[in-house]
């Protein structure tokens, strides 16, 4: 995002409508400013972690019901759906309510974890999946929206470190899935601390949270569609998020079927990319204060294009691992980018650029691997992962329309 020293940007005043006109005046106080980091910095931490201890314990609830892999196939439709449904309906409100408030009620989900381990039959965890969904969904448009009015107040990107703080939320709720699950606690005693120490570190850090502008519209739709100005950034997030899913789904398979290595190599594999995807989110703020949007994505498309190129042309062992730290770095920071990008669009207010390019974008990573998984039956897995690399040729064709006035 350009930097917003002059006016390049909307300027970050008042707060939610009939705030008192000091506490407008006290939100861009360097102190609230540090203030408002951290709470955003938390809430991206716990809503990684949050969803990342029920992925670690899904064996565990898939066995708890007895559920085959079709039966878990249905639960997992849930999650989809409930994304799907809650991601452009979280654009809406918060253009009605605000980010904050929003984000407020929509803590709320963190509560349905006991209710997942606790659900009796299929059809019950599949529902409760749907609002555990859509509760996440919600939480992902208002913080994202909340990293905007961030990086709008400190006038330099910001938004490559909160989502490096998700990843890292990602990694210690998985660690902790897994001490869990080691030492036999029960998914019940598991999820209902987790859902305690998670709903009061991200209860404690919402009253720090900015407050949003004075523009905010009962009369805007409910339900935040992709304009046409969104396109270009949403493809992009498309591009990236089924890239995303690719690797999460078949890149240790790619590492053990086609490259041959050991089984614990494979899974390497998948900690060298998770790795690099941190690194590269941490690193991104710095870099992209001094580059246009569309010159940096450049280089992250540029980045993993040739990871890809590597991973396909010299499938071994060692080479994989490479080829993997760099797709993990390309594939970083281009989601934070372009939710800045498309914040940044004059006719929408953040929360709803946001919500209809993240449902552009989850469009990709839900159709990702089975799309791959389909040409590798008929075609080999090597070949079907030549579509990584047309999808970060399709990312670096769009970065142009990234670097004009939106």
């Amino acid at each position: 995002m350009p930097r917003n020293d002059s006016g390049g940007g909307p300027r970050l005043t008042g707060g939610d409508a009939g705030q008192a006109a000091d506490e407008e005046d006290a939100a861009l106080t360097p102190s609230r400013m540090r203030a408002a980091r951290t709470a955003v910095s938390v809430v991206f931490f716990v809503n990684g972690a949050a969803f990342a201890t029920w992925a670690a314990r899904v064996p565990a609830v898939r066995d708890a019901l007895g559920l085959s892999a079709g039966g878990l196939s249905v639960a997992l439709t849930g999650l989809a759906t409930g994304a799907f449904l809650g991601l452009p309906l979280a654009g809406g409100l918060v253009a009605r309510w605000g980010s904050r408030k929003v984000l407020i009620w929509a803590a709320l989900y963190l509560t349905g974890l006991p209710l997942i381990a606790s659900a009796p039959r299929l059809a019950c965890l599949t529902a409760v999946l749907v609002a555990f969904a859509i509760g996440n969904s919600a939480i992902d448009v208002a913080m994202n929206t909340q990293g905007v009015l961030a990086e709008r107040a400190y006038s330099r990107p910001l938004m490559g470190g909160f989502h490096a703080m998700f990843s890292l939320g990602g990694v210690t709720g998985a660690a902790a899935g897994g001490l869990a699950a080691a030492a036999g606690m029960s998914v019940g005693t598991h999820f209902l601390l987790a859902a305690a120490v998670l709903s009061a570190v991200c209860a404690a850090a919402t009253g720090f949270l900015l407050p949003d502008g004075p523009d905010l519209a009962a009369s805007d739709p409910l339900l935040a569609l992709p304009s046409r100005g969104l396109w270009a950034p949403g493809l992009v997030v498309f591009c990236a998020l089924m890239g995303e899913g690719l690797m999460n789904d078949w890149g240790s398979l790619y590492l053990r079927d086609i490259a041959g290595t050991s089984a614990g190599t494979a899974a390497t594999g998948f900690a060298v990319f998770s790795v690099g995807m941190v690194a590269g989110r941490l690193a991104a703020d710095r870099i992209r204060d001094r580059t246009s949007p569309g010159r940096f994505l450049l280089r992250c498309g540029l980045l993993a294009a040739s990871g890809s190129t590597i991973a396909i042309a010299f499938p071994f062992s060692w080479t994989g691992l490479a080829a993997y730290s760099l797709i993990g770095l390309g594939l970083a920071a281009v989601v934070p980018v372009a939710f800045s990008r498309a914040a940044e669009t004059p006719s929408r207010r953040p929360g709803p650029s946001i919500a209809a390019v993240s449902t552009i974008g989850y469009i990709g990573f839900m159709a990702g691997p089975p799309l791959v998984g389909g040409i590798a039956e008929s075609a080999g897995l090597r070949t079907a992962m030549l579509t990584f690399l047309l999808l970060m040729t399709t990312m670096i064709c769009m970065t142009p329309a990234l670097s004009r006035d939106p």
